[in-house]
C-alpha cells in the first residue's frame, strides 16, 4: 500500500502546483480530510482550504515549479519535504508583484486511508519566503557563528 500511498501525494505536487489541475485535490482529498496547516486559526476539515491555499500559490507564482526533495512511508503515513520555485508575479497576502526568483521549502505529513488523504499535516518556510519578497529583513549574523559543515562527502 505504500507505494500507492506514495503516488497520490506525488499527485498532489506534480499535478496539483506544477500542472495547476486543481479538480485533482477533490480526487485525493476524503471531503472530511482534517487540515493542520499554517496560517488557519482552527484545523479545518475538507478539500476547500487546500483549493484555496493551491489557488493562490498558483496565482502568486504562476508557472511554479515544486520538487519533490524526500518522499518516505510508514504505514498509513508519507511524509514529504518538497521545493517550491519561481518568480513572484502577482499580488501575494498584500505584497505586490516583484519578479524576484523565490524558493521555499515546505514539509508535508499526509495520513491516508484507502487512496485518499484523510489527515494533512504542513509547514513551511514562510520567513524565508518574506525574507526573499523583501517584507522581513534577512536574520543578522551574530559573533561567534560557526558556518555549517558540508557532510556530503
Amino acid at each position: 500500500m505504500s507505494e500507492e500511498n506514495k503516488a497520490v501525494v506525488r499527485r498532489l505536487y506534480n499535478e496539483v502546483f506544477n500542472r495547476t489541475e486543481m479538480g485533482v485535490i477533490d480526487e485525493i482529498y476524503a471531503p472530511d480530510a482534517e487540515l493542520h496547516l499554517p496560517g488557519f486559526p482552527e484545523d479545518p476539515f475538507g478539500p476547500a482550504p487546500v483549493h484555496q491555499l493551491a489557488a493562490m500559490i498558483c496565482t502568486a507564482f504562476p508557472g511554479i515549479q515544486s520538487t519533490i526533495e524526500d518522499l518516505i512511508d510508514q504505514g498509513d503515513k508519507v511524509v514529504a519535504r518538497a521545493t517550491f520555485h519561481r518568480a513572484h508575479e502577482s499580488k501575494l497576502l498584500g505584497i505586490g508583484p516583484q519578479s524576484r526568483l523565490t524558493t521555499w521549502t515546505r514539509i508535508d505529513i499526509f495520513r491516508l486511508f484507502q487512496g485518499r488523504i484523510v489527515e494533512h499535516w504542513a509547514d513551511r518556510d514562510d520567513a524565508g519566503l518574506l525574507q526573499q519578497l523583501g517584507v522581513v529583513p534577512p536574520p543578522l549574523i551574530t559573533r561567534g557563528q560557526v558556518p555549517a559543515r558540508d557532510y556530503s562527502h
